[in-house]
């Protein structure tokens, strides 16, 4: 397997599919570098603009069906390039800056989930001097400390079970990772970093976000109650589990007791 990088190659697409339509699919889920589509092997290699954006699609896409394509597709990272016949230098390593891994100093993910919170923690406490209101330290370092003790916080998305991590399609161009919070947190613990709004390059949602709780059975409650939630221009949120393979047509309007439609988003569902 690859290395983790900004070059992610996606197999098992449409045959119908081409190099403009594949930008406007994967230019969703983050900024695009390039894109060079293989017909002939129905694949496509895409280059990210960060290792965060080619992370998070290898994570939260391989297997699944992004937003436009209605079949499972396969994305892992792709291999540097060789070093070229006429003497140039290898391709140097990826830097792993940005996203989760920032900070020189920051302990390896698959290092001791203990040491690595006791070193945070000394961190802490030597950032904490000269007295004053408040503690010490930034509230980021401090978050940083907890984040090992938190439920569902030494876990990164990827190795989150399917059954915990929600698709939801649907959302309105105006939907942001804290409206996700707000929907969905009073049905359970969602871990840190647990939501997550695909976004343009303008700000806007794409209506695709994602949301991890610490629970499946929570998850399943949350489906069963928001899944097709009728929106004000008629249309249908649309709540899966992760790779579930049942995205064809949108779900039928769930009946009210009266045997009417499903209310819209902003009416109290019955």
């Amino acid at each position: 397997m690859a290395n983790p990088c900004e070059r992610v190659y996606v197999t098992s697409l449409p045959g119908d599919t081409n190099e403009e339509r594949l930008k406007e699919i994967f230019g969703a889920y983050g900024t695009l570098k390039g894109c060079k589509h293989i017909p002939s092997a129905k694949s496509c290699l895409l280059t990210f603009a960060s290792l965060e954006e080619a992370k998070w699609v290898v994570e939260n896409l391989d297997g699944n069906m992004p937003e436009g394509i209605t079949e499972p597709i396969k994305a892992q990272y792709a291999a540097a390039p060789a070093s070229s016949a006429y003497g140039k230098a290898p391709v140097a390593p990826v830097s792993f800056g940005g996203g989760w891994n920032t900070g020189r100093d920051r302990v390896s993910p698959y290092a001791d989930r203990q040491a690595s919170a006791t070193a945070i923690m000394n961190q802490l406490v030597a950032a904490a001097k000269g007295g004053g209101r408040g503690g010490g330290g930034s509230i980021q370092m401090l978050k940083a400390g907890m984040l090992p003790t938190l439920p569902g916080g030494i876990s990164g998305r990827g190795s989150r079970p399917n059954d915990c991590q929600l698709l939801v399609k649907g959302l309105p161009p105006d939907t942001t990772d804290a409206d996700l919070l707000e929907i969905f947190s009073p049905f359970g613990a969602i871990p840190p970093k647990g939501v997550k709004a695909m976004l343009t390059h303008d700000g806007m949602c794409t209506g695709v976000g994602w949301v991890d709780f610490n629970d499946a059975a929570t998850a399943q409650t949350a489906i069963n109650t928001l899944h097709g939630t009728q929106l004000v221009d008629g249309s249908l949120l649309r709540i899966n589990v992760k790779q579930a393979r049942s995205w064809g047509a949108p779900s039928p309007s769930p009946p009210t007791q009266n045997g009417g439609a499903a209310p819209v988003a902003s009416a109290t569902k019955t």
